[in-house]
């Protein structure tokens, strides 16, 4: 009955985005979604592409995740956007008028009522402290989700800054726990040398928050007082050492609203 029914949005091309903007449609715009109780649904992807991207995959996803970016978002949304993907904002995503036409015209609700009822875990830029890359104050190195931002559990990694967000794109929440696309920072033990893990954020848990002393340039664990701290290409928390270079960090994007 919305009028926005579950076909790609007109200039959304091959693959790659479409799932973002149909969930969007229904949430927003009066649809609704069924689960059948019992139900398995599983997504076996193959080896390659059965069709082309005519030999540039990159740009029509990305392509399709800015039009969804500029539909959906307001100003402020639009500008996180950019800094987390900011290989979108060369791209010629079109002409959105006619899909922003048709949303006003169905009365769709906002993105802020997504984040708000759906998604409520995940933080807006001002609910942040800092965000983008957590980076080696003294060299190259960022935390990074190790490639893996669906793997529940994994270990955080070290590799080099590529000033592109996505998996070294991170949020440093108001209530002190550091967020990617899914999960958040996790010490998973109580002793130097323990691992910095990603998991789903835990209300109850106490083990979820770090401070940034912004003397020392220390990411602390709260719960243990233990900093974070580089173990070859992984992430780890050691005994703060102010000393050791290999646990001093800076974010890319600070607010001087929002102290440190």
């Amino acid at each position: 009955s919305s009028g926005i029914n579950a076909e790609y949005g007109d200039g959304q091309d091959i693959w790659g985005g479409e799932n973002i903007d149909l969930s969007l449609r229904v949430w927003l715009c009066g649809g609704e979604q069924w689960i059948s109780p019992c139900s398995k649904v599983a997504h076996v992807f193959r080896p390659k592409h059965p069709y082309s991207f005519g030999g540039d995959n990159f740009n029509v996803v990305m392509k399709n995740y800015k039009r969804n970016a500029l539909v959906w978002f307001d100003e402020s949304q639009l500008e996180f956007f950019f800094k987390w993907k900011p290989q979108a904002i060369p791209v010629d995503a079109g002409d959105v008028s006619e899909r922003v036409a048709l949303k006003e015209k169905n009365h769709c609700k906002k993105f802020d009522y997504f984040l708000k009822e759906v998604w409520p875990s995940m933080p807006e830029e001002k609910d942040c402290l800092a965000t983008g890359e957590i980076k080696g104050l003294n060299d190259n190195y960022c935390l990074d989700n190790a490639g893996s931002s669906d793997t529940h559990g994994q270990q955080l990694g070290l590799y080099g800054c590529h000033k592109m967000g996505n998996n070294q794109f991170w949020m440093y929440r108001k209530d002190h726990r550091i967020m990617g696309l899914l999960y958040v920072f996790e010490v998973l033990g109580k002793t130097p040398g323990s691992s910095l893990n990603l998991v789903w954020i835990d209300y109850n848990s106490n083990l979820q928050f770090f401070d940034y002393d912004t003397r020392t340039s220390h990411l602390v664990h709260r719960a243990t007082g233990l900093c974070v701290d580089r173990d070859g290409n992984k992430a780890v928390v050691n005994i703060c050492n102010e000393a050791a270079v290999s646990q001093q960090w800076t974010f890319q994007y600070t607010y001087p609203d929002r102290p440190l």
